[in-house]
């Protein structure tokens, strides 16, 4: 073929396919099953619509205030020597809670927020007296999965208010985590959730606060009389992490939440030496109880050993001791958070007052994300979500709650990776329900950058986002758990000042 043929045959189909690229939506049309989508203009001519968020000054800021609370506690120690220091020399300068609350993105509330808040903080720093254990749940979705972000809450927290242990764990723990401790299991140990797809074959929906529960035993339909027929053993071991990530500080009291066996259960308990240290039994019964035991010395390291004809459901094992913040990692990967209403509330109400829950975390919003469509399935999210906080509030009226909202998420649109169209709806309602509801709310999409900050996140050197445009590094979910940090303890500082001022 002729050059000039070539060219001119170049030019006609473009004449055709132009008007296509105005015609057909960037998100393309459905045609026989197949998504036909069209190179846009402005990428032809260079031109690129979608702009990132500058998340320079937010990195920078947030890594800057990693010693916050050294800053805050040097500046007040500055004060209070004062008259102990030579009048000559040059007052050391630091920043004051206003100045560092610049830098910080802060947490939403109204008046009663703010009331259920400083409840909190009162509690947190009269404990030293009181020597009770502040308890905080931190529920979420797979950011939160094997101790992310929740280690650092916890590290950081128990460094500076005291306190042992990971707290709440389950007993199958379906998410390895290199943060805290690892856990092993011998036995055939079967999970069953309330989030996800509910198993069929669980006749109730008593599934503890951790909303699953395990067994080492089948579960046996209450139609038919129960039979002592297989001896079934299991075992559950808590070791301390590797040494290069390892949070958990020792513990030395151990307490099983379980129920719901038709036989007594024998428990062996063994310390860090494997030496037996413990050997008792577990009630039968189809209500919800707690073993407690006390071990002679602080551990890292534990291992329980389950025998019986029928198997408790065990809810949670809680590795603490007696005073100082415990703070619970709760991680539910693929769950919305509106899991709550859906579980037996006399139960809840129970465990949730024997822990002696004060505050809760929600993180989520992330897993709805794929699935909105409009503004009426976001409406109807928010409205769950209301739902959960006013049952929270019923159940335990004393404690109060932080919602945690979704952080930036990508999908990818052509050659760019941009932000879901609803997600800055989804943390306005998010916001609107905590807020409304009395209690505190983190815009973590505002906090990384708001619309199309997580391609900055992924970019960054090293990277704070995976390839999925969705989850944290390791190292990013240190710096977003700093933030959090960060947000708590400005609040705390102020509520400090207050306290000052109003006792003046």
């Amino acid at each position: 073929m002729k050059p000039v043929k070539i060219l001119f045959f170049l030019l006609l189909t473009g004449l055709i396919l132009a008007p296509l690229t105005f015609l057909i939506p960037k998100q393309g049309i459905e045609i026989a099953g197949m998504n036909i989508k069209m190179l846009r203009w402005e990428k032809i001519l260079g031109q690129d619509s979608i702009h990132h968020a500058d998340i320079s000054g937010i990195l920078e800021a947030a890594n800057q205030l990693d010693s916050l609370p050294d800053i805050l506690d040097a500046n007040q120690n500055t004060k209070n020597n004062a008259s102990d220091a030579d009048s000559t020399a040059k007052p050391v300068k630091f920043p004051t809670v206003e100045e560092l609350g610049k830098n910080v993105y802060r947490l939403n509330y109204n008046e009663l927020g703010k009331m259920n808040l400083m409840s909190f903080f009162n509690l947190l720093q009269s404990n030293t007296q009181q020597k009770r254990i502040v308890r905080v749940l931190h529920y979420g979705d797979s950011q939160i999965e094997g101790d992310r972000i929740t280690s650092f809450l916890r590290e950081k927290l128990q460094s500076r208010f005291g306190g042992f242990g990971p707290g709440l764990l389950p007993a199958i723990q379906p998410y390895e985590s290199y943060f805290s401790i690892s856990q092993t299991n011998t036995g055939n140990w079967l999970r069953f959730t309330t989030f996800g797809k509910k198993d069929a074959r669980v006749p109730h929906n008593r599934y503890g606060v951790l909303a699953a529960f395990s067994r080492f035993a089948p579960l046996w339909p209450d139609s038919i009389p129960f039979k002592d027929s297989i001896l079934h053993t299991a075992s559950i071991s808590f070791k301390e992490s590797k040494p290069a990530y390892s949070t958990v500080r020792s513990f030395n009291q151990i307490a099983i939440y379980y129920g719901y066996a038709h036989r007594k259960t024998s428990i062996k308990i063994y310390n860090q030496n494997d030496e037996l240290i413990q050997s008792d039994s577990l009630n039968a019964g189809m209500e919800t109880y707690v073993y407690r035991y006390k071990l002679p010395e602080l551990s890292k390291n534990l291992r329980i050993e389950f025998e019986g004809y029928d198997s408790p459901d065990i809810y949670a094992v809680d590795l603490t001791a007696g005073s100082g913040i415990s703070f619970d990692n709760i991680g539910m990967r693929g769950s919305s958070g509106t899991f709550f209403t859906t579980m037996n509330a006399s139960q809840m109400k129970f465990m949730y007052e024997k822990l002696n829950v004060d505050m809760f975390i929600l993180q989520f919003g992330g897993n709805v994300m794929p699935y909105i469509k409009d503004s009426a399935a976001v409406e109807s999210y928010g409205r769950w979500m209301a739902s959960q906080l006013y049952l929270l509030k019923k159940l335990m009226p004393q404690a109060t709650i932080v919602v945690i909202g979704p952080s930036d998420m990508s999908y990818k649109e052509g050659e760019n990776f941009v932000t879901y169209p609803f997600l800055p709806y989804v943390r306005e309602k998010l916001k609107d329900a905590t807020v409304k509801a009395g209690y505190s709310y983190w815009d973590m999409f505002e906090a990384m950058g708001g619309l199309n900050s997580m391609p900055e996140w992924v970019k960054a050197d090293p990277p704070l986002a995976g390839i999925d445009h969705t989850h944290f590094t390791p190292k990013g979910a240190r710096l977003i758990a700093n933030m959090i940090y960060n947000a708590i303890m400005i609040e705390l500082a102020e509520n400090q000042n207050q306290t000052k001022k109003d006792g003046k």
